[in-house]
């Protein structure tokens, strides 16, 4: 994004929006750089201004940034959790409106060098307008899973993961997901059968299986203590741990 900065600075305005931390330190379940950096969720907006600051210097970005207030009035407008790109015309209209997080961050980074390329060739701003949000978004799926566990909605988060599971039927971080979610409604082996789903699709993240509260209520039983040994099993065979990442698989729920 940032060489698209200076390649198209002369023509466009840029800006990054900050808005809340994805996947903070106190967060359930935080990713490495918020434990490396000591990143916790923003308690007001100094704390906000500070992270974002922080970001920019590691990263060395140059381009203009914008940060979210705390009512995330920004991010609830444009549904940007976790990122998102977007390129309005001049006229207002949205000429690209990528898709959300890691599936649609880099097609639409794409689809606005497209237009801006177009744009700087010609002097005309293209008519072709560049929507990837009118399609079937999984990603969208992911966030409203996430909402629903973060607000304790288990029946609907259930039914949301579900729904990922038929379009997506190979991602074994939504098997997880799925398996966390029938054990908080007390479906102990309905739990079972999707955390032995999660493991055979690839899922071997053993230390977390052993320390997540979700699980606490099948953890002493001897089905469990199969499928941990199951997946040390499979996870001594590869390279490395097969867990997801951030929004692709809605990070387990958490």
């Amino acid at each position: 994004m940032e060489k698209m900065f200076n390649d198209y600075k002369d023509i466009a305005e840029f800006f990054v929006v900050y808005i809340s931390e994805a996947h903070a330190l106190d967060d359930r379940r935080p990713v490495g750089y918020a434990e490396e950096l000591g990143i916790k969720e923003h308690q007001n907006y100094g704390e906000r201004c500070i992270v974002a600051d922080r970001l920019f210097k590691d990263k060395k970005l140059t381009m203009p940034c914008l940060i979210d207030g705390m009512d995330n009035a920004v991010e609830e407008q444009y549904h940007g959790f976790p990122d998102r790109v977007f390129l309005v015309r001049t006229d207002g209209v949205l000429a690209v409106a990528g898709r959300r997080g890691p599936r649609g961050f880099k097609p639409g980074l794409k689809a606005a060098r497209t237009w801006l390329a177009q744009y700087k060739k010609t002097g005309q701003e293209p008519e072709l307008v560049v929507n990837e949000a009118a399609a079937p978004d999984v990603g969208e799926l992911h966030q409203s899973l996430f909402r629903a566990y973060r607000g304790a909605e288990y029946k609907k988060a259930l039914s949301i993961g579900e729904k990922i599971l038929e379009l997506d039927p190979h991602d074994m971080g939504t098997m997880y997901n799925v398996a966390c979610l029938h054990c908080l409604l007390g479906h102990k082996k309905h739990a079972c059968v999707w955390l032995g789903k999660a493991i055979d699709a690839g899922y071997n993240d053993v230390n977390h299986m052993l320390s997540d509260d979700d699980l606490a209520s099948i953890r002493d039983t001897e089905r469990f203590r199969r499928l941990i040994e199951r997946a040390r099993s499979r996870a001594s065979g590869s390279s490395g741990s097969a867990e997801t990442t951030g929004s692709e698989s809605s990070n387990r729920g958490k």
